[in-house]
Parts: structure tokens; C-alpha cells; sequence
């Protein structure tokens, strides 16, 4: 990821529609799968400028690592601690440590997501959770892919059968950003088309628009608790380790 955009996504991420219904789908996510469960351990690898870390502490007692020491000072500025440098493919951390891993938008910058599944497994608690979000389909590429320095797109069956092949047994699969897929796939071809310049998509979605584009995602992310989605701008993997 580009340098600059850590500072944006720290100063953006509380209140940005996309963050900000992401957190409450991750939450939704955990409540469900550990619901009545208490000294829950979490990870969050790539866990960026640390927003969502922050809104997990009263779930779990939580962890983030982040291959970005930029990402990590901004994590330490909201007062977050168990955080610290390193590469998803190399987690220093035991064996069967934490009840739920996270891996959000992460596994499209790795050159071997493999090798980072299969940290993934090996960090992992018998039993364990793991959630993974990745953007998907190519023709979705965008500004957004270049500053973060993305490596590819997935299609949701792609991701699930290397999930599966890395003894990470998936339990459910779904897309989503179902509602907004046609407008960001306009967009994105408009943007294209006329080589309008952004810099960061984070700068569209400002003010009314962005209270307009959060409350879509918000209602999509309440569907999206009790209903999969045909196809979408993200694909969601949840996964368990087996006993």
C-alpha cells in the first residue's frame, strides 16, 4: 500500500461508509459464532491503522500485526497495544493461539496467499474461526487496487477451494457489496473511460453521499446475516479449523 494512504485511511476510517459498514459486518460475524463465549483471543492480520481493533476490545482480547510500521504508529496512536510488524506469511506467534483470525482484505497483496493460509491454519485454535474478505472480479479494477498495491482479484470459488486446500474447512461463502455493485462497476469503467484522476477512492463518498452510500451497506450487512449473495464487489469466506 502506498505510503500516503495510511494517513488517509486513519484519518477516514471511523466514518467512511465502506469502513464503517464493514466493522459492523465483522462484528455481526463474531457475535454470531461466539455468542455466550467469554476470554475470546482474536487476530487481525493486516490490521491496517487499527479502527476496527479498536470496536473488537470489548469482544476479545485482541491482536493486530500489519507488514506496515507506518500502519502500526498510527494503531499505537489510538492507544491500541498486542500490535506489532509483520508479514502475514510469517506470524510470531505459537501454534493454535487465537479463537478467531481475521483476514480482511489481505490476501490479495500477498504474492504466496497460500503460504499465508497456512499460517492462518497454524495460528489458528482447533476449532477456531477464520473470516476472510477479498475484493473480487477483475473487471472491478480500479484506483483503489493500484494505491493499495493489490496483486489480483478473486472470484469467490477461487478463494474457498485454497481455503479448503489449506485444511481450513469453509462453513460458509458468500459475496457481498451485493447493492452498490452496479454503480462502483459504472463507475469504475466511467473513471477508466475518461481517465478522470483520483488519487484515492476515499475521497468519493464524502458528506451526503457518503451517509447515503453507509446506509445501503448497512442494510445489506443485516441481510447478509441470514442471506448469501449471488455475486458482489467482495467475496467473504468464514472457515473453521478442524478439532
Amino acid at each position: 500500500m502506498e505510503t500516503s494512504h495510511y494517513k488517509i485511511l486513519y484519518e477516514t476510517e471511523k466514518y467512511h461508509w465502506w469502513y464503517a459498514a464493514r466493522r459492523r459486518i465483522v462484528r455481526n460475524l463474531i457475535s454470531t459464532y461466539f455468542a455466550g463465549k467469554k476470554n475470546i483471543r482474536l487476530l487481525d492480520i493486516g490490521c491496517g491503522t487499527g479502527e476496527l481493533l479498536r470496536e473488537l476490545e470489548p469482544l476479545a482480547e485482541t491482536f493486530g500485526v500489519d507488514n506496515s510500521p507506518q500502519a502500526i504508529a498510527f494503531c499505537t496512536e489510538r492507544g491500541l497495544s498486542n500490535i506489532s510488524v509483520a508479514e502475514a506469511t510469517n506470524l510470531p506467534f505459537p501454534n493454535d493461539a487465537f479463537d478467531a483470525v481475521l483476514c480482511l482484505d489481505v490476501l490479495e497483496h500477498v504474492k504466496d496467499d497460500n503460504a499465508a493460509l497456512k499460517e492462518i491454519h497454524r495460528v489458528a485454535k482447533p476449532g477456531g474461526i477464520v473470516i476472510i474478505f477479498v475484493p473480487t472480479f477483475n473487471f472491478l479494477w480500479g484506483k483503489s487496487d493500484e494505491v493499495s498495491h493489490h496483486l489480483r482479484r478473486y472470484r469467490l470459488g477461487e478463494i474457498r477451494r485454497k481455503t479448503n486446500q489449506n485444511r481450513l474447512k469453509v462453513i460458509r461463502s458468500s459475496y457481498f457489496n451485493f447493492f452498490l455493485f452496479f454503480p462502483i462497476l459504472i463507475a469504475r469503467w466511467l473513471v477508466r473511460l475518461f481517465k478522470i484522476p483520483i488519487k484515492n477512492e476515499n475521497e468519493i463518498g464524502k458528506g451526503f453521499i457518503n451517509i447515503i452510500l453507509f446506509k445501503i451497506f448497512s442494510f445489506e450487512a443485516r441481510l447478509l446475516r441470514r442471506f448469501n449473495f449471488p455475486f458482489g464487489v467482495s467475496g467473504l469466506i468464514i472457515s473453521r479449523k478442524p478439532d
